[in-house]
């Protein structure tokens, strides 16, 4: 159970929004508007639900999803795209959003990172 991909293209102000603990990722092809503040992945096949408590890897670190935005689950499955916000919140502040508490300060989000929900490994 899970989702697996690695990041293909980091946009060239992504790395500035993730300064502020967030991240936009699309699989495909991202909208113009929000093409340079993303992380573009791999397209990935969900398999199961994600669930508060899930263990998330990001490159070699290690998260813990907290909360789930209402439509977080479906565009990722749908489009790969969710806005990533790493500040371990119990509560999403947008419906799309999937918040992740770990230790590291900066996710380790870079071009050719492996991101998998529901590893623990």
């Amino acid at each position: 159970m899970g989702y697996t991909t690695t990041v293909i293209e980091v946009g060239p102000d992504a790395p500035a929004f993730l300064e502020e603990k967030m991240a936009i990722t699309f699989s495909g092809e991202a909208p113009e508007a929000l093409r340079s503040y993303c992380f573009l992945i791999d397209d990935a096949e969900l398999t199961g639900s994600l669930t508060v408590g899930m263990p998330v890897r990001i490159g070699n670190q290690r998260w813990t999803l907290t909360a789930l935005g209402e439509v977080a689950e479906k565009n990722l499955r749908d489009l790969g795209h969710v806005t990533l916000v790493f500040d371990g919140e119990a509560e999403p502040r947008m419906p799309g959003a999937i918040h992740l508490g770990g230790l590291d300060e900066t996710p380790a989000l870079t071009l050719g990172a492996e991101v998998v929900f529901g590893s623990d490994q």
